[in-house]
């Protein structure tokens, strides 16, 4: 992965040592209605996994959310569905995804991780669904996309659209199987929730968008 993209349990539990970090509470567009797109899962406080966190790429910003097994509370692997997080219409599916080879890796770190054809690449195999009113989700490293799964097709909140894998990471060729994950993106117009905010303040935009109660087992990742 670029650098500073690669996360680790050791790396959370240094963040830990330093103390629980408030919250702040975001003024931004209400959304709701969404359900986390890996069953079980929780939404960690980690963040490096959170939208607005430092990146060496993507102009240094981090658009989404990560899931990750040691910090989403629940297993997670090549078998495990991702799930529409809520009614729509795909509007990408990447049936046809030619994974990246180390020689465009060796050209993207010449480029500075610069310029969004690039940064498309890295994220890997990927599914788009729009949900009306300016409103999308984006589901990215897939490992494959579900039978059905294509351009124009009505889904339901819950409906498998592919499995979690780790397309468009060094890791397939490197070490596969090392770098397991969902990169999930909710879309406001051109930016991303939580765009302009700290990182804890997006986490509270996302568990505002999934209906996640303060203090309960999908806020607290135990």
């Amino acid at each position: 992965m670029p650098p500073e993209a690669q996360s680790s349990p050791q790396a959370a539990a240094e963040d830990a040592q330093a103390g629980p970090v408030a919250e702040p509470q975001p003024a931004a567009v209400p959304l709701g209605g969404f359900i986390i797109p890996i069953a079980g899962a929780c939404l960690t406080r980690y963040e490096g996994h959170l939208p607005s966190a430092a990146r060496a790429y993507r102009d240094g910003t981090h658009e989404g959310f990560d899931f990750y097994e040691w910090a989403a509370g629940t297993a997670i692997n090549a078998a495990t569905p991702v799930l529409a997080a809520k009614a729509g219409i795909v509007s990408r599916a990447d049936l046809g995804y030619v994974e990246i080879t180390p020689a465009e890796w060796a050209a993207f770190e010449s480029a500075g991780w610069r310029g969004e054809p690039l940064l498309d690449r890295l994220r890997g195999r990927q599914v788009w669904i729009d949900h009306g009113g300016g409103i999308a989700t984006r589901y990215a490293h897939l490992g494959g996309i579900a039978p059905g799964i294509a351009p124009g097709v009505q889904v339901e909140a819950g409906q498998p659209l592919g499995a979690v894998g780790e397309s468009g990471q060094s890791a397939v060729w490197e070490a596969p199987g090392t770098d397991l994950h969902l990169h999930f993106e909710i879309r406001v117009g051109d930016g991303y929730l939580g765009e302009g905010l700290a990182p804890l303040a997006a986490r509270s935009l996302y568990l505002n968008a999934f209906g996640v109660r303060i203090g309960s087992r999908e806020d607290l990742c135990d």
